[in-house]
């Protein structure tokens, strides 16, 4: 028994050490297949890794926000919280209404990233984090709602139960709700208002340098490949490898594809959409409560 104890604490540990060259992996390939998709050369695939090294042994710049405690800490909780996140997609933990959880640790992950901008002091990370806020009050929302959906209608209690595929064609709504909520939180044009680089400069992420921006960056990667990976168990829980490297190449081409033909949304735009895609989470949901009860 405690021989199958530690083994599956030391295949946890390796599933989740792996994520970290995977989602750097998978950066340096977004990067390198847009930049042909813009007709430009781009970096190589290997430039996140380079990108994280140099960051990590370069100093952190004396900024507006340095001397603060928080300025240092919240970097840390950010991609702590990003982190954790993966612990539910790839089914290591487990419980009954363990999606409220996943709820919570999406939410606390948005929120320490908008804190961010405000520890800073910096008018650009104010300005960002203000903008943030104010579209997280639908997008969380409405990604709330579309998780219920899912689960109600797979009619379980724990995210590990839900073993029916090809979901994306019963809640068509609710599915294409997801995609849409998936950009705003990987910030992926049109719906990358909250950083609007020309804009607002590096808008949250502005003042941060060495080892604090190395774990923005590295979040960043995260988080969009956790996003992926929630599409994928949500839309069309592929039940062999084939089917797990089809649908997940899929959802990383319709993004790759938004964040190459899009032109960013102003603020208001974007949160006319996002009260959109809320009426039609919640319209799903009263449809499928019904049809389910």
């Amino acid at each position: 028994m405690n021989t199958l104890f530690y083994t599956n604490i030391a295949i946890t540990i390796i599933r989740m050490l792996i994520l970290l060259p995977v989602a750097l992996l998978l950066d340096g390939i977004f990067r390198k297949l847009l930049a042909k998709a813009q007709n430009r050369v781009g970096p190589s695939i290997l430039q996140p890794f380079y990108d994280l090294a140099k960051l990590f042994e370069k100093a952190e710049s004396d900024s507006v926000g340095y001397k603060s405690i928080f300025f240092r800490i919240v970097p840390v909780l950010y991609f702590l919280s990003t982190y954790s996140l993966f612990l539910f997609v790839l089914d290591i933990v487990h419980f009954q209404f363990d999606f409220i959880l996943l709820i919570y640790m999406i939410v606390l992950s948005s929120a320490l990233y908008i804190l961010l901008g405000l520890v800073s002091n910096s008018p650009f990370g104010v300005f960002g984090s203000m903008r943030d806020m104010l579209l997280m009050i639908c997008y969380e929302v409405a990604l709330t709602v579309c998780i219920f959906s899912f689960v109600v209608y797979s009619d379980v209690l724990t995210l590990n139960q839900m073993a029916s595929s090809w979901l994306f064609l019963k809640l068509p709504l609710a599915s294409l709700c997801m995609i849409v909520i998936a950009l705003v939180e990987t910030r992926i044009t049109p719906f990358d208002t909250a950083e609007a680089e020309p804009e607002i400069m590096g808008s949250i992420e502005t003042e941060f340098s060495g080892k604090g921006l190395a774990f923005l960056e590295l979040s960043r990667q995260l988080r969009f490949l956790f996003f992926i990976l929630l599409l994928l168990r949500f839309l069309f829980n592929p039940i062999n490898a084939v089917a797990f490297t089809v649908f997940f190449t899929l959802l990383f081409l319709i993004l790759l594809f938004s964040e190459a033909t899009s032109a960013r949304f102003r603020t208001d735009q974007t949160f006319n959409w996002l009260i959109i895609v809320l009426m039609i989470s919640v319209a799903e949901f009263i449809r499928i409560y019904f049809v389910v009860w």
